[in-house]
């Protein structure tokens, strides 16, 4: 079921006139009515994995030229491992790690906070 929501996905991003649009629509109903609950678990899926991607790219600038280490440590009270697996996806006690929504909101207080400081520094120069 994965491999049918991922491929839907794809064509959905790719679609270009309302008539493909409106094809993928009834797959993805035709989808639900033989098993909603495995759409259901393979969008979800689909929606985790495309998140992660999205917070990669968006620190990937940045995470060269920073501390992990001073991040996790500060911030979380963790190892940059665990910052790492959790960014990756990583398989840890059998699952895709991933930050939970209290570690999301702790990621982006810290990165304010490191801004502000950073900011503050260069104030000073």
């Amino acid at each position: 079921m994965k491999d049918n929501v991922e491929a839907l996905k794809e064509r959905y991003i790719n679609a270009k006139s309302n008539g493909e649009y409106q094809a993928i629509r009834k797959e993805i109903q035709r989808l639900c009515e033989e098993n909603a609950g495995a759409v259901a678990n393979a969008a979800l899926e689909s929606i985790k994995e495309t998140n992660a991607k999205l917070l990669r790219e968006k620190l990937k600038d940045i995470l060269p030229i920073m501390s992990v280490s001073y991040l996790t440590k500060t911030y979380f009270n963790k190892s940059p491992q665990w910052f790492y697996q959790r960014l990756n996806g990583n398989i840890v006690n059998g699952k895709s790690a991933q930050f939970s929504p209290t570690d999301m909101t702790t990621l982006h207080n810290a990165l304010l906070d490191i801004s502000n400081k950073i900011s503050a520094s260069a104030s000073l120069v």
